[in-house]
């Protein structure tokens, strides 16, 4: 029997052709090396099976490997091979270790890929923050005229003081993370106002009013979540995924205290007094408040953003946008003789983007209207002949004074656009009103005159108001 020699380094590192040596005892298989045509020369272990050859590629021959690569010095190559030959007996063959080697490269695939699938899932698991943004997204699509509020009160109340929870996942924050956010808004103050936050800032009832209002923005951001969890648009406009099992600020109770606003309505000799004082101020400051009052107490907001293709000689368009619809409702007005009269210094001098407007490219801040409205409160109730009052009082006057000229809720609901409830008024009904609006603003527009005029006939109204404090002490 032939005496199995092992090779000599020399004779490994210059073979020609193909040469063996045994690995271990009888029956191990060999360590084949094989110079290609290239000059390299690969390592093999070989073993003999019941179906013949068989053998596994073990990497390259050479005298200095490199490392991170499949080279391999003769005594690295010996040891490969020999740990090879020792699994294949454990496994009862090379066969059944070839078939062991591929269930574990199987089984390491799918672990792989699993991993790279959670990877990904993670990198579009949306974090708290980007779901404040997503909702922020959502009510801007929408053309709720509120998403810049509230991306001013996400910012302000919870990026700038919790960066760690807007880095947290969505579906991770619970209702003590929100118990924390709301009560560092409780005790922190008002912010200025203005252009670099340097005029005083005030909220009549502290921060309740402004904890209860990023509360209810926070709801309504996770409740948006929960249903659009699923949905190919918001997938398709974020590409995150948020997986909120539960809205983590249902649970959490409203602030107290925090609903106080103030809802009185002027009598109509303080409306008449309004009047007379806004007929004194310059255009287009005076238009733009009178159209608001004898337009019957409309939002600012929707009738400053007007623009010019939205009004014609006999109709103005306003978009509706609050609440929760999904898409803004036109809002069409009459524009009658009165309120034709009050618009014509606008229409006039086509100023900017709309025919509310201050200055070119724009139409006009209701910041500067609303000003003009509270600067009108402090001067007459200086001067003894109102209380203090704000626009929410005035548009609060104009219905309540509608509705003593005689003009129906219904009617008044129309002029307002008021919320509509039901399948037939939010999907059937598509009557603009206009005969009946143009009836009511033209009756308007009639007792807004006589009280402008000191008509006193005008002013037999008995109102129901709520007892102030002074009154109660």
């Amino acid at each position: 029997m032939a005496k199995r020699i092992r090779l000599t380094e020399m004779e490994a590192y210059n073979v020609k052709g193909k040469k063996s040596e045994p690995i271990g005892s009888r029956g191990k298989g060999t360590l084949t090396l094989e110079r290609k045509t290239a000059g390299f020369i690969n390592g093999y272990y070989r073993e003999r099976t019941n179906a013949g050859d068989k053998r596994i590629a073990l990497g390259t021959l050479t005298k200095n490997p490199r490392p991170e690569t499949n080279e391999m010095d003769l005594d690295a190559m010996r040891l490969a091979a020999l740990r090879i030959a020792t699994a294949s007996i454990a496994a009862g063959g090379l066969e059944q270790y070839l078939e062991q080697q591929l269930a574990l490269k199987a089984t390491a695939a799918a672990e792989q890929a699993q991993v790279a699938a959670q990877a990904a899932l993670e990198a579009r698991r949306g974090t708290f923050g980007d779901l404040l943004d997503c909702y922020v997204a959502h009510l801007e699509k929408s053309g709720k005229v509120s998403h810049r509020a509230v991306a001013n009160q996400f910012k302000s109340h919870i990026k700038d003081y919790h960066s760690d929870l807007i880095q947290r996942p969505a579906a991770l924050i619970e209702p003590e993370d929100i118990q924390l956010i709301l009560s560092g808004v409780l005790v922190r103050k008002p912010k200025g106002r203005g252009i670099g936050n340097h005029a005083a800032g005030g909220a009549s009832n502290g921060m309740r009013s402004i904890c209860n209002n990023l509360r209810l923005s926070l709801q309504a951001a996770f409740s948006h979540a929960v249903k659009a969890h699923l949905s190919p648009e918001r997938m398709a406009h974020s590409g995150k995924v948020f997986a909120i099992q539960a809205n983590p600020v249902r649970d959490v109770p409203s602030v107290q205290g925090a609903k106080r606003a103030n809802t009185e309505s002027l009598t109509p000799v303080e409306m008449g007094e309004l009047l007379r004082y806004l007929d004194k101020l310059p255009e287009p400051k005076r238009g733009i408040a009178n159209a608001l009052i004898y337009l019957g107490g409309q939002r600012m907001t929707q009738l400053c953003a007007v623009p010019w293709d939205a009004v014609t000689d006999d109709t103005i368009c306003l978009l509706d946008s609050k609440g929760r619809k999904d898409q803004a409702w036109e809002h069409l007005l009459p524009i009658t003789k009165r309120i034709a009269e009050i618009m014509a210094p606008m229409v006039e001098h086509h100023i900017g983007d709309g025919p509310f407007s201050f200055s070119e490219g724009t139409t006009a801040s209701t910041s500067t209207i609303i000003k003009a409205f509270s600067e009108a409160g402090q001067v007459l109730a200086k001067a003894g002949k109102t209380r203090l009052f704000t626009y929410r009082n005035v548009r609060v006057t104009a219905e309540t004074l509608m509705a003593h000229q005689g003009i129906s809720s219904e009617v008044r609901a129309w002029l307002l656009s008021h919320g509509r409830s039901g399948v037939q008024a939010k999907h059937y009904d598509r009557y603009a009103y206009l005969p009946e609006k143009r009836a009511a603003l033209e009756q308007w527009g009639r007792y807004l005159d006589a009280l402008a005029k000191g008509d006193q006939s005008s002013s037999n109204v008995v109102l129901l108001t709520r007892r102030q404090k002074s009154d109660e002490r």
